[in-house]
């Protein structure tokens, strides 16, 4: 049986290998194209030069004190006057309203948001400077004022501040390509119909278990390669510095060996799970359009169970048994090295369950000829 298997397995994965045009597209969007395009995101403000640009500054008042202040902040040009004349060119206004310093700003702008609030620091740290030097002329000493000091030391390990970038988007778009590429090797599950060539496979001696579940493997190997290439092309892209977000100097993006792991059977059981489904489908349609139609919902419930990853939330036990959703919050835990034993054995028990049961309505619709070739 396991010969047979392999036979059919094997026969499927070389009409995918010399489509050519498939397989290098899949190798160049899920390698390259997707994490460039993830990269570019996250780093176009810097591209474009927006991250470190300028920001103009009107100080209403003729205030030296304020000025000095300000003049501080880095990438800040300073014009001092009345509002009249400059406010269309300012993105930031700052004044004085009796005891209040006023700063205002198009909050829309990630970037003026970002100097307003370095303006902020900048007046209370100088403010607190003419405080503490006050108090020191009336014989109150520093360390009378701060009896004690209080700080925040990170305790998170160089490997959780990388996972924790990398559990952002990954588990989410590993499991969309995954489904997306398991719907392109539909044709594995219902090409042979259009082609007329079932009868010849169905006289082999190979039996139509055999013949079920080699396809499934062929199906799955060719959705779970492609998720591998693009977390292998995230992490390259990261790692050079074209990724959502930057990490602490000295810190990289990287996968242990017990993580590449979980990660592969993560992958691999919803991969089971999904090609199964394709495979039941494209067995009961009668043309490949038709079987598109029934997949096609595959990928919108996908993308509706996968988004939850983004959530830090913790969904309990029984939500790993979900597909997808289970896999992608697993995939979660594993990068940010909390998947814990039993919530990965759930979700693969979950997924090989589901995985068995189709594969047995597979079957049932290969013995069945007013199934396979039904007007």
């Amino acid at each position: 049986m396991l010969r047979k298997i392999g036979l059919v397995f094997l026969k499927e994965m070389k009409m995918m290998i010399r489509d050519r045009r498939l397989t290098v597209s899949v190798v160049i969007i899920s390698l390259v194209v997707m994490p460039f395009l993830m990269g570019f995101i996250g780093n176009i403000d810097r591209m474009t030069g927006s991250e470190a640009s300028t920001v103009t500054v009107v100080l209403v008042d003729q205030d030296p004190w304020l000025v000095s202040v300000v003049e501080r902040v880095a990438d800040v040009q300073v014009l001092v006057g009345p509002r009249h004349g400059w406010a269309d060119a300012a993105l930031i206004n700052v004044r004085r309203e009796g005891a209040f310093i006023r700063i205002e700003g198009d909050g829309t702008h990630a970037r003026t948001r970002a100097v307003a609030g370095e303006i902020k620091a900048a007046i209370e740290a100088e403010r607190e400077v003419q405080v503490l030097a006050s108090l020191q002329d009336r014989g109150i000493s520093e360390k009378d004022l701060r009896p004690f000091e209080v700080t925040y030391v990170d305790t998170a390990s160089e490997e959780k501040k990388s996972g924790i970038l990398l559990s952002v988007l990954i588990p989410y778009l590993a499991i969309i390509l995954l489904v997306s590429n398991a719907n392109r090797a539909l044709y594995i599950a219902v090409g042979e119909k259009e082609k007329n060539t079932l009868a010849s496979i169905l006289i082999s001696n190979a039996p139509r278990q055999a013949i079920v579940i080699g396809k499934i493997l062929s199906i799955t190997v060719f959705a779970v390669g492609s998720s591998l290439l693009l977390v292998a092309g995230m992490i390259l892209f990261a790692n050079f510095g074209f990724t959502l977000a930057r990490l602490p100097d000295g810190v990289s993006y990287s996968l242990g060996p017990g993580q590449i792991l979980e990660l592969i059977v993560i992958l691999g059981t919803l991969a089971l799970f999904i090609a199964a489904i394709i495979m039941m489908l494209g067995t009961y349609a009668r043309t490949a359009r038709e079987a598109g139609i029934y997949t096609t919902p595959l990928l919108f419930i996908a993308i509706f169970l996968a988004v939850f990853s983004f959530s830090s939330t913790d969904f309990g036990f029984m939500a790993y048994g979900v597909p997808v959703l289970g896999n992608a919050l697993a995939m979660r835990d594993s990068f940010l090295h909390e998947l814990a034993g039993d919530r990965l054995l759930f979700v693969i028990g979950s997924n090989v369950v589901l995985f068995l049961l189709l594969v047995w309505v597979s079957v049932w619709m290969y013995n069945k000829e007013s199934v396979l070739f039904r007007a």
